[in-house]
């Protein structure tokens, strides 16, 4: 495995092979294919749900309910990773072959469970412990900030910021957040040259972030359009009314280089921190597969 890809989607950071394809199934559960077909599934969950059970007591829990076989022993090349996590490996009753694993991290207490497709975890057995190994399920307590890189972009995010919904849609990806009254949608659309010769980026920005703003009104840049909302107390209340936050901020920005058009959209009841707007947009990178 010489060439990797470094994935990171709601506190989970993993490496796995770049000719892989990553599908986010749930906020929570990561697929893994290659050639269109599963290789292993991916389920986490934080500590909290696990309550005052011990650890042994969980991963046996865990266990009966996949019904599958509890294997009595590790291989050595899973003994490594019990420096990590306390684990259990799962075969197929009928078969013995290893279908599944079971791992709580000792650090942070969250729980992972890894489904094996296609005798993945027999015949690549070295492989899949070196891309478990590469797991991480917490971030530095130092850092105010998270990371997150999926399909080809990333970007970082307030660790404040709360995932509240996610679209992986045929070229067009929409992920949404909250922190208190702001909420932030992140757009990324597939296919920039096809999508502008019938919309322009007035029309796209609007279109996305569902508003009415005229192509005069808004900031041009090379390869950007950008518009910022500064509201009388009139047009507040009118827009509350309404039911719409009247504070935003939004981007659109074509990078050429990748066929991609990625966008940023803001919007509060208050005046968003113009610091914070510069942060997130800075942070977000279009790259190549």
């Amino acid at each position: 495995m010489n060439s990797w890809q470094h994935i990171s989607w709601n506190s989970i950071r993993i490496s796995c092979p770049a000719e892989w394809e990553t599908i986010v199934s749930g906020a929570t559960l990561l697929l893994f294919e290659k050639d269109f077909q599963p290789l292993f599934e991916l389920r986490w969950q934080e500590e909290k749900r696990h309550g005052k059970k011990s650890i042994d007591t969980t991963l046996r829990k865990i266990a009966k309910e996949t019904g599958l076989l509890v294997q009595d022993s590790l291989p050595p090349y899973w003994e490594k990773l019990q420096e990590q996590y306390a684990l259990k490996l799962l075969v197929n009753k009928e078969t013995r072959e290893l279908t599944a694993a079971i791992l709580i991290c000792k650090e942070c207490r969250t729980t992972l469970l890894l489904y094996f497709f296609y005798d993945l975890a027999t015949k690549h057995h070295r492989d899949v412990t070196q891309i478990i190994s590469s797991i991480s399920c917490h971030t530095d307590k130092n850092s105010e900030t998270r990371l997150w890189a999926i399909q080809d972009f990333r970007i970082l995010l307030p660790k404040r910021f709360r995932m509240t919904g996610h679209n992986f849609g045929a070229g067009l990806t929409r992920i949404s957040f909250v922190d208190s009254g702001l909420t932030m949608h992140l757009c990324r659309i597939a296919g920039a040259e096809h999508r502008l010769k019938t919309s322009s980026m007035t029309t796209l920005i609007n279109l996305l972030g569902d508003l009415d703003i005229k192509e005069d009104e808004m900031t041009h840049l090379e390869n950007s359009i950008s518009h910022r909302s500064f509201p009388s107390i009139f047009q507040q209340i009118r827009s509350r009314l309404k039911r719409k936050p009247p504070f935003h901020s939004v981007i659109l920005r074509h990078h050429p280089e990748h066929d991609r058009i990625s966008g940023i959209f803001f919007f509060d009841k208050k005046p968003i921190p113009e610091e914070l707007i510069t942060s997130i947009v800075d942070s977000y990178e279009i790259f190549s597969l």
